[in-house]
């Protein structure tokens, strides 16, 4: 059972994409951003009076959370009160399990977009979005909305079922007048009512352990009260340095953790996390400066470094602190989980969890021990994911997982996938189009996954004989996937970085897209040919002579090429993709659909008609008409 009294953190959002609206490919923001981007209103409060309750938006009732839900649905914020019960809160609403996280309910609508969470106890709790706070008093089953203004929560910190604080206002900005932060704001009657309170600084932060003692990161520094607020006394000067934005989770009166946020370019944002202690006093114990956010604040040059390109969730439970990073441009895993159990002296780095794509936000990560943890993820879906070891390792639990790096077809219902998030290697199997997945096998490859390419990794000819690249290896099964040998090619040297394979009836290519170096097979694979000086999409152009023909004819260079007997199928640079049924005489020209927006990762057919194309997020789509139109798969 969780504790009666929990960290209380300061909670502010990074998002990827803006409001609840879904699309199939987002694109990832420049700069990571620490709140929601709902409408502003139009009349912001003054910093010098109270706030007054506004009236509600609209509620409405969401569906049961199905995984076509949980595909479409952006949860931001999720609390475990036990390794049973838990809460994500998100776009629309609340959701509740009772299970560890396998089943998920709803509980609550609105049309808010929420981005924090806290409950105090078992019963009493808090989510919120940028203009509206719910509260529960019986344990989740019913919620009510406590305050819609016209002002953005920015930080909030509740320290009892009545008294809380907040800061509301300027989400991020240079020091100067009405901002970064508009002010900071207390409420006794559980968020109904908030009343500013007169601070010598410009708020970004704010988290409270008690009704008195409070902490605030404002202007250049971190600022202490030890009266509720009604004094201030600064306990750490950044110097020059201000931070466009900050975290505050405080695990005791005697460790506080602070993440500061610096500036954001290129994909990556510069962070540095401060913790205090009374041994140690406030010491950096992690930053990450970038090429493209530039420095991270008030770091020194020899700080240990901090995971990934930019500041992900902060958890901590029972004296573990859990920190992630995400790196947005890295390819099927952009989050990693760190943990230290010694306040920051060291840290277990782990890497990237493989599949995990799109952290959005502080409050995305929740540990009810030191051991058992959860973390929900996801780009413009909702993945939840669990770790039973410190974060070790992860693994997807909602919905049920689909292969993250390629799918291949041999059947109108059997089908192979390679990688389910939390485990590259993996290799799992279909029997009902796609609806559901089982793991078959594991490939004999190290689970220290590095990089994957953009290409077909996986190609299986008939429902025993299959072929993956991995790590720069090729892996034959001839039992379905249920046990691999690595394949010898000859020349073959680890500088050689495979990617992709390619098969069409008994000739095959392995190489990668940007390789002079490739291998070839005419026999079905029991023999390979080093093709020097030729790469993998020149070797696939002359698999084929009717293959070179169309190649030649479009005038586009193959990204990709398969087959089903005689169906074939080329993927062109330009993202068309032409279809054969009759082995390459003719050829009709398609496009893929507009929504993808060049975000497809595999494509293959097992009839004229029976076609599945895989989403570079992992989602799988059907078609029953030859390509001419796709719908998600259940």
């Amino acid at each position: 059972m969780k504790p009666l009294r929990t960290p209380f953190m300061a909670l502010t959002l990074m998002l990827s994409v803006t409001g609840c609206g879904v699309s199939v490919n987002p694109s990832p923001s420049s700069s990571p951003s620490f709140h929601s981007s709902s409408p502003t209103p139009s009349s912001p409060i003054s910093s010098k009076q109270p706030v007054s309750q506004a009236p509600s938006p609209t509620e409405n009732t969401l569906p049961q959370i199905s995984v076509n839900t949980a595909d479409q649905t952006r949860m931001q914020a999720i609390d475990f009160l036990s390794p049973s019960q838990g809460f994500l809160a998100g776009c629309g609403g609340i959701w509740q399990t009772t299970d560890g996280g396998n089943a998920w309910s709803s509980v609550y609508s609105h049309a808010a977009n929420f981005w924090g969470i806290q409950f105090i106890n078992n019963k009493t709790g808090w989510t919120w979005s940028d203009y509206t706070l719910v509260a529960t008093t019986d344990g989740g089953k019913s919620w009510q909305v406590r305050y819609h203004g016209g002002s953005p929560f920015i930080s909030i910190s509740f320290t009892g079922t009545h008294t809380g604080y907040a800061v509301m206002g300027t989400p991020s900005a240079p020091p100067g007048s009405g901002g970064p932060g508009d002010g900071l704001y207390e409420t006794h009657d559980g968020g109904r009512h908030w009343q500013v309170l007169a601070t010598p600084f410009h708020p970004l932060a704010v988290a409270f352990w008690g009704q008195q003692l409070g902490w605030v990161v404002g202007d250049s520094r971190i600022w202490h009260t030890t009266d509720g607020g009604k004094r201030w006394s600064p306990v750490y000067i950044f110097g020059s340095t201000v931070p466009m934005a900050a975290h505050i989770t405080v695990a005791t009166p005697k460790s506080i953790w602070v993440i500061l946020q610096g500036g954001s370019g290129m994909s990556q944002t510069s962070y540095t996390v401060i913790h205090d202690t009374p041994q140690t006093g406030w010491k950096v114990v992690a930053a990450k400066s970038t090429a493209g956010a530039g420095p991270a604040p008030d770091a020194p040059s020899d700080a240990p470094k901090a995971p990934e390109l930019a500041p992900g969730p902060l958890a901590v439970v029972n004296g573990a602190t859990f920190l992630g990073g995400v790196s947005s441009a890295r390819n099927l895993g952009t989050t990693a989980i760190w943990s230290t159990q010694n306040g920051g002296q060291s840290w277990n780095t782990y890497p990237p969890i493989y599949g995990a794509n799109g952290v959005p936000g502080y409050a995305a990560l929740s540990f009810v021990s030191q051991k058992q943890g959860w973390l929900v993820d996801g780009l413009n879906n909702t993945q939840v994911l669990r770790t039973l070891n410190g974060g070790k390792t992860w693994q997807q639990i909602f919905p049920p997982p689909e292969p993250v790096k390629s799918v291949s077809f041999v059947t109108q219902f059997v089908g192979y996938g390679l990688g389910l998030p939390g485990h590259p290697n993996q290799i799992v199997m279909t029997q009902n189009g796609g609806s559901r997945w089982q793991p078959v096998g594991r490939l004999p490859a190290s689970s220290q996954w590095q990089f994957d390419g953009s290409g077909n990794s996986l190609d299986f000819t008939s429902e025993a004989n299959g072929w993956v690249v991995r790590q720069s290896h090729l892996f034959k099964t001839l039992n379905g996937g249920k046990s691999w040998a690595m394949v010898t090619l000859p020349g073959w040297t680890p500088q050689d970085g495979l990617t992709d394979v390619s098969f069409i009836g008994h000739s095959g290519v392995v190489g990668a897209p940007y390789s002079n170096t490739c291998w070839w097979t005419a026999d079905g694979g029991q023999t390979w040919n080093e093709a020097q000086h030729e790469n993998f999409e020149q070797a696939l152009t002359d698999i084929n002579h009717f293959v070179n023909q169309e190649v030649q004819r479009v005038g586009q260079p193959l990204e990709m090429a398969g087959s089903e007997g005689p169906i074939l199928w080329l993927v062109f640079q330009d993202q068309r993709w032409v279809l054969s049924v009759n082995n390459g005489r003719s050829w009709t020209m398609h496009s893929f659909p507009t929504s993808l927006n060049y975000a497809w990762g595999a494509l293959g057919f097992t009839s004229a008609t029976d076609g599945w194309l895989q989403a570079v997020q992992g989602m799988l789509y059907h078609t029953t008409n030859g390509g001419i139109s796709w719908t998600p798969v259940p």
